[in-house]
């Protein structure tokens, strides 16, 4: 009886430790107007379709973007090339929005900002990364091992020939 109440929790523990997203990918708005709630240039709206492509062979499950136009435009693209809806999330309490992300499942794909995305990222991983404020082509993705332990890879989302 005692071999099976110790069990039951170690079991509980190991599925807990599967319930960790396989990746999750997060990345500024693309390239901006001026103003204080600003829509895509024409290079942004480019860039925006842009990850769409890159995206567009990835079982992704969950959308995320502030409400801000210039991350649901980024991130439009995406959401209608895998039919999901964008979930919104509050840019001023990114801890437990790093914590509610390691609760689901599958691929995750986050837009962000330049202050917030690294931040998040370290939140997720412990790791430290930046983006400056002229930098629109940096994509982290975030993957956890069976350990819990995060692992961050950084790409660019650069378009060939421009």
């Amino acid at each position: 009886m005692k071999i099976k109440s110790l069990f039951l929790p170690l079991l509980l523990l190991s599925n807990a430790a599967l319930a960790l997203p396989e990746h999750i990918i997060l990345f500024r708005h693309a390239e901006k107007a001026k103003g204080t709630n600003p829509e895509l240039l024409e290079a942004g709206q480019q860039r925006a379709h842009h990850l769409a492509t890159l995206f567009s062979e990835l079982s992704i499950s969950h959308l995320f973007s502030t409400d801000y136009k210039r991350t649901q435009q980024t991130i439009a693209p995406l959401a209608h090339t895998h039919n999901l809806p964008v979930q919104s999330y509050d840019p001023s309490n990114l801890k437990a929005f790093a914590e509610q992300l390691k609760k689901l499942k599958g691929n995750i794909v986050v837009a962000g900002h330049s202050n917030t995305t690294p931040e998040l990222v370290n939140f997720l991983s412990a790791q430290q990364v930046s983006i400056s404020e002229d930098e629109f082509n940096k994509v982290f993705v975030v993957s956890f091992s069976d350990k819990n332990k995060a692992h961050v890879l950084t790409l660019s989302s650069d378009i060939k020939g421009k």
